[in-house]
């Protein structure tokens, strides 16, 4: 394992809650809900590329929890995806705090970012996961390259199981 250690900037916020109804402009309307001391609240994530860069990202690895804290937001801007345990399991799992663009057609740099992941998961990037995980889950990694670009837009949540994961920060 890796670690680098960012400092986040304090005064930025990829994913927020916000008062119910006040979503500001430049980000995306998630869900409502309520707080812990029974605030209506919304939850919210920034209309970026780096963020729908890391949509597509969590996708393709089906993360089961992409939560609002496991986005650190940097100084210039860039965006860090943090705490990827939960990832490429071969059923159905994804759960994150990103719907902000679903059904959204897929921009073509998010296309073209597929494509490469498709065209070198059965070579030199499944040889390398293969370390770390299982065949299956490497052939379930080729089938969403597949299905995401043949959708060609961001997925809409399936009814069949909680989408947002617990807790969602």
């Amino acid at each position: 394992m890796v670690r680098v250690w960012q400092e986040p900037d304090p005064t930025q916020a990829a994913v927020d809650l916000v008062p119910a109804g006040l979503t500001p402009e430049g980000f995306r309307h998630v869900f409502d809900g309520v707080d812990a001391r029974d605030r209506e609240v919304s939850l919210i994530h920034e209309d970026s590329i780096p963020l729908r860069l890391m949509a597509v990202f969590d996708v393709l690895v089906n993360n089961a929890d992409r939560k609002g804290g496991h986005v650190l937001a940097m100084p210039d801007f860039h965006r860090y995806g943090v705490d990827h345990g939960l990832t490429f399991h071969v059923d159905h799992k994804l759960r994150t705090v990103l719907w902000g663009w679903l059904g959204s057609p897929l921009l073509e740099e998010e296309q073209s970012g597929v494509r490469r992941v498709q065209a070198v998961v059965d070579g030199a990037l499944g040889e390398a996961l293969s370390e770390h995980v299982t065949r299956a889950e490497i052939s379930a990694l080729a089938r969403r390259c597949r299905a995401l670009l043949a959708a060609g837009e961001l997925p809409s949540p399936r009814d069949e199981y909680p989408v947002i994961p617990r807790p969602p920060f």
